[in-house]
């Protein structure tokens, strides 16, 4: 195989909307571990060169000989892992953070502030707190049906 088709190939590779639209969607959620980044750009560049391949022989009637439908799968996912990669490094830069978050501690679901152990327990407390106080189910309390008010509004408990 000739300089000038391996260039032909990876040139329209670069130029296929595919290509790019399959790096923004892995790379740019930053919250993902690097390891997994790496699968899936892996995994998605396998494909997208194997698609690729299969409409050059079936699609244009290319005879791809084994070293050229490798080399169209090669470049399809080395641009992948490259073009994601630099995807999710310009999102990281955008964001203003110098390292990947994928070693995130103590943070809460949104990644915003950290996360609070007190809101459940205190709840709890809460409404054992008013159990206690106003009679709750089989203490003989007086608003043992009504609910929000000590009870646990099950009025077929008894």
């Amino acid at each position: 195989m000739d300089q000038t088709a391996i260039q032909t190939i990876v040139y329209a590779t670069m130029r296929d909307p595919i290509l790019w639209v399959l790096c923004i969607a892995i790379g740019w959620r930053l919250k993902r571990p690097l390891i997994t980044l790496l699968w899936m750009l892996t995994a998605g560049g396998l494909f997208f060169g194997l698609f690729r391949g299969m409409i050059y022989r079936v699609a244009f009637n290319e005879p791809l000989e084994g070293g050229a439908f490798g080399i169209v799968v090669a470049s399809a996912l080395i641009l992948t892992l490259a073009g994601g990669i630099a995807v999710h490094g310009l999102r990281m830069l955008a964001a203003g953070r110098g390292t990947s978050t994928t070693h995130d501690t103590g943070t809460g679901a949104n990644g915003g502030t950290p996360a609070s152990k007190a809101g459940p327990a205190s709840r709890r407390d809460d409404r054992a707190g008013r159990r206690g106080k106003q009679g709750g189910p089989g203490q003989g309390g007086q608003n043992r049906g009504s609910p929000g008010q000590g009870g646990q509004g099950r009025r077929d408990r008894g």
